[in-house]
């Protein structure tokens, strides 16, 4: 049992959000959410957790994510469940249970929500992290990848950070692509195997390519020389990544190469991407993406390719300086002097919420001085004061707290007033 001290703290890896920062989030999320739907994609809610064969088929068994990172529970029917590490494997999960594959495609769906991954915290990565995201499922045209890619880098410019875009192309798992480089790749290393580190020489034979990620000093010095995916991708897989190359120079999108760029998740095929900004030290990374045509297939379903992309919040937010955000600003304060005339700040302060003017009120019963500052702090354009004079006289006085002019109106008159 956690000591009383720990018990009321956030658990490890997870954090608080709170204002000012939590303002800063909320206009991220509305940002995303609103140059995604404004690009034809829809909004889509998955469950929090999900069956743990979605992610164990549909992210690899092999990859770090399923074997040390996920967390995975029994529920009370004895079915092991998995707090979802990612969000592209239970959209694809949806669009195949739903049968929407069956309809108009493509399919092209945003998210936004919250991900877990058991993993080591540090600044700007939580084990309980917030993510946005699009999916872009049925077409496998090369220009749906150059959408993708430049609505991410769109929205993170939007929110006042230069991304810098890396592409690779990991090509197709057959052997004419993929599937043959991987051999050449495995001799390689397994020349090189006494000088990788212990958790890299375990990769050979089951995930190779994650060599590339290795953090490892002795594995990237190997890696340095490594035969590279660019050079074995099939004719098919090369003219796919040239026309993903070109659409985004034709749309004003610097990239650069990434040869050794894989990405940590098995479902990826062909175009690979991620963003990383300055600032953010060695973990520059704030997210990225790629093609997943096997996908559908690895989940149980027909052949259906799809592209997308997934951004950290908390990385972004890093990589933004952790800006302070002026809250939402009320429109109108109402300084109340008194029990009378408190009661009819609360009458005014309904009026005006419902008739759709921002509008907060004092619930401290403070002196004038006290409600004038929090006035201030709210950031209104507009103080309404109701002190004594104004109680005796039915009228209220209307402060313009950016100029310090002032006029009086009739309490039935205010709301008028404020909203003509």
């Amino acid at each position: 049992m956690a000591d009383r001290e720990d018990a009321f703290r956030a658990p490890k890896g997870t954090n608080d959000i709170l204002p000012p920062a939590s303002w800063w989030w909320e206009r991220a999320r509305r940002r995303a959410e609103d140059i995604f739907a404004t690009s034809g994609y829809a909004p889509v809610e998955t469950p929090m957790f999900e069956n743990t064969e979605v992610f164990e088929r549909g992210v690899g068994q092999a990859t770090e994510v399923v074997t040390k990172q996920m967390y995975t529970f029994s529920d009370l029917g004895g079915r092991s469940l998995t707090l979802r590490p990612e969000g592209t494997a239970p959209v694809v999960r949806a669009m195949l249970e739903k049968n929407l594959h069956r309809g108009a495609l493509p399919i092209k769906l945003y998210y936004a929500g919250w991900m877990f991954r058991q993993e080591r915290p540090q600044k700007g990565r939580y084990r309980q992290f917030f993510q946005v995201g699009i999916e872009a499922i049925g077409s496998d045209a090369a220009r749906a990848d150059a959408e993708v890619v430049w609505l991410g880098a769109h929205f993170i410019r939007s929110m006042g950070v230069e991304p810098t875009v890396h592409l690779n192309s990991i090509g197709h798992p057959d052997e004419s692509c993929r599937g043959g480089y991987i051999k050449i790749l495995v001799a390689f290393l397994d020349e090189h195997r006494d000088e990788l580190a212990a958790d890299d020489r375990e990769r050979i034979s089951t995930n190779p390519l994650r060599t590339f990620d290795s953090k490892e000093a002795s594995t990237i010095a190997v890696m340095e020389g490594a035969p590279l995916i660019a050079d074995h991708l099939c004719d098919a897989c090369r003219k796919h990544f040239e026309a993903v190359q070109q659409d985004l120079r034709n749309v004003g999108i610097a990239f650069t190469l990434a040869p050794r760029l894989v990405r940590g998740l098995d479902y990826y095929t062909r175009t690979a991407f991620e963003y990383t900004a300055g600032g953010l030290g060695s973990q520059d990374a704030i997210g990225g993406g790629g093609r997943y045509d096997g996908l559908a297939e690895a989940l149980g379903g027909p052949h259906v390719p799809g592209i997308g992309f997934a951004l950290g919040i908390d990385r972004l937010r890093l990589a933004a300086g952790e800006p302070e955000v002026d809250q939402h600003p009320v429109d109108v304060y109402i300084v109340a002097l008194g029990e009378d005339a408190g009661r009819r700040s609360f009458e005014l302060a309904t009026r005006l919420r419902t008739a759709g003017v921002g509008a907060d009120l004092d619930l401290m019963g403070r002196g004038l001085k006290g409600q004038m500052k929090d006035a201030d702090r709210s950031g209104a354009r507009w103080a309404v004061i109701l002190g004594e004079d104004e109680m005796a006289s039915g009228n209220a006085t209307i402060r313009d707290l950016t100029t310090g002019e002032q006029r009086t109106a009739a309490f039935d008159e205010v709301e008028a007033e404020l909203t003509r």
